[in-house]
């Protein structure tokens, strides 16, 4: 006798009531808020996608007093007094060296060029020291701090517009401690890994825990939200130091005496990176050296590089070990052996 097989689920037709799990994601993807796809550039496409709508989008929206400005396009809009008050501070010490004769332009490119300098650094650094302390969290605790999430807005009609337009936002998963998007996160791990609480389960063996919790998600979302406190806390601190720190890298002698090739050709391009990097380094050796003048001098700029390192060192490790916990040394401890948890 013959045996007769059931078909396999994938093998049934894609009608009536039935729905594929990749026909659930799409459908979810495309109507839902849900975690923006990881990727080397998935971070550089949501700035881009907030630097140009600043300008473009925000700024205006908010000018002219739109009723569809929103909270995350008020904070986003930080940016943009920055990026202008920068590039004014930059333009005085450059627009009028033309205007100069020789010697005085000569000095006046020195005066631009550290000027420049110091205000990049600050930029670079009040962005890298953060960036590297939430890298290091990520690593140690499976907690990326600078995750992002696909939001569709629907906004209401415009003066002149039939329909209101339907925009996209990138707000960060754990932009609110209290209240970070751990639905978002829940829905991403059923969808991906077949389980709500996959992610749960990694965030809690790193944390120490060698057995799967019961319920992970109730022990982890409070170890969570602590962890993005107390690195918020730190960042304030440590971007601040690292960012007076690329100040006095800007100001040193080697930005005085750099020449840049002013012809845009592939090879002087080249050349001109090279050329600043070796700026950089050979700014950084005088930063460190100092000067004689007297023991401040001597001194500040080994004080500022340590205090940078030892600032973005606290901003990682302090998060990481209140995160991490060894369940056999906890005052309140969670028995994995039972179906609740005493906490």
């Amino acid at each position: 006798m013959q045996q007769i097989q059931s078909p396999s689920v994938d093998s049934l037709p894609r009608i009536g009531y039935y729905v594929s799990k990749e026909e659930q994601k799409q459908k979810f993807y495309k109507n839902e808020s849900h975690i923006h796809k990881q990727g080397p550039l998935s971070g550089v496409k949501a700035g881009a996608h907030k630097f140009t709508n600043d300008f473009l989008t925000y700024f205006p929206k908010g000018f002219a007093g739109s009723k569809n400005s929103d909270f995350y396009e008020y904070l986003s809009l930080g940016m943009v007094p920055y990026v202008v008050g920068s590039a004014m501070l930059i333009a005085l010490y450059g627009a009028a060296r033309g205007k100069f004769n020789p010697t005085d332009a000569y000095a006046a490119g020195k005066g631009f060029r550290m000027m420049t300098a110091g205000v990049l650094g600050y930029g670079i650094g009040k962005w890298a020291s953060p960036k590297l302390s939430r890298t290091l969290i990520n690593a140690s605790t499976d907690n990326d701090l600078d995750l992002k999430y696909i939001k569709k807005i629907n906004e209401l009609p415009e003066p002149g517009q039939e329909k209101g337009l339907v925009r996209i936002q990138y707000p960060g998963v754990y932009d609110s401690a209290e209240f970070f998007r751990k639905d978002l996160l829940a829905k991403d791990a059923e969808l991906n890994h077949g389980n709500v609480y996959a992610l749960d389960d990694k965030k809690a063996k790193k944390a120490g825990f060698k057995e799967k919790l019961n319920n992970p998600g109730q022990l982890i979302n409070e170890k969570t939200r602590k962890l993005k406190i107390r690195a918020t806390a730190l960042e304030n601190v440590s971007k601040y130091i690292v960012a007076a720190t690329g100040v006095a890298l800007g100001s040193q002698k080697a930005f005085e005496e750099m020449k840049l090739n002013k012809n845009n050709s592939l090879k002087n391009i080249t050349s001109n990176i090279r050329g600043i990097g070796k700026t950089i380094v050979e700014a950084g050796k005088q930063l460190w050296q100092g000067t004689d003048r007297n023991i401040v001098t001597r001194n500040y700029g080994k004080v500022l590089i340590g205090a940078s390192a030892i600032a973005t060192l606290l901003a990682w490790l302090i998060p990481t070990i209140g995160f991490k916990t060894n369940p056999n040394t906890m005052k309140s401890k969670v028995d994995t052996n039972k179906e609740y948890e005493v906490c």
